[in-house]
């Protein structure tokens, strides 16, 4: 009877531990993307807490690992979206689109250069050459978006991803305003 009380008890103490130990991953998260959110306005706190959730490393980070989670978040957004718009020029396009697809692949291709040297300048912690590179990558995406609308009638095919871009560069710059101020 003792034997089975005893692994009845660490089975009970290890559950308790695992669950504190997911709600302080949680918590984290959830704290990164409030004041995230709290500093910018351009923070989606729901897409932030989802994004940075998806990563399993994020159960065990910091806020500091919680930056680049974010980086590599958006390093892997800015290559599928590479790859989205070469699929996309592959097909028939009015010469408007055609023309707004070339300039958003070229736009992408140095957005993946420079977010690249993002991920290797926040490993040495040269947080103001992240900050620079990814608000380059913002704007890319910006920009990508943008001349799509300026012709009227024009959907973007690529709103969704750009937008990805665009809030993962606002989350990660969130974040190293919070490390860079800690």
């Amino acid at each position: 009877m003792n034997s089975a009380l005893c692994t009845l008890f660490l089975f009970l103490a290890s559950s308790i531990i695992l669950f504190h130990a997911e709600s302080a991953a949680n918590d984290i998260v959830s704290d990164t993307c409030q004041k995230s959110a709290a500093s910018s306005p351009n923070v989606n706190y729901d897409y932030c807490v989802k994004a940075l959730g998806s990563d399993p490393k994020s159960r065990t980070a910091d806020v500091q690992g919680l930056g680049l989670i974010a980086l590599n978040l958006l390093e892997s957004s800015v290559t599928s979206t590479g790859s989205d718009i070469q699929h996309l020029l592959k097909k028939k396009w009015d010469r408007y689109v055609q023309q707004c697809l070339s300039d958003c692949s070229d736009l992408y291709s140095d957005a993946l250069e420079t977010t690249k040297e993002a991920v290797g300048a926040y490993q040495k912690k040269r947080f103001s050459d992240v900050q620079n590179s990814v608000s380059a990558v913002c704007t890319d995406a910006t920009t990508c978006e943008s001349q799509f609308k300026e012709k009227k009638g024009v959907t973007s095919p690529l709103t969704k991803q750009n937008g990805d871009a665009t809030q993962l560069s606002y989350i990660e710059l969130a974040i190293l305003a919070i490390v860079k101020g800690s």
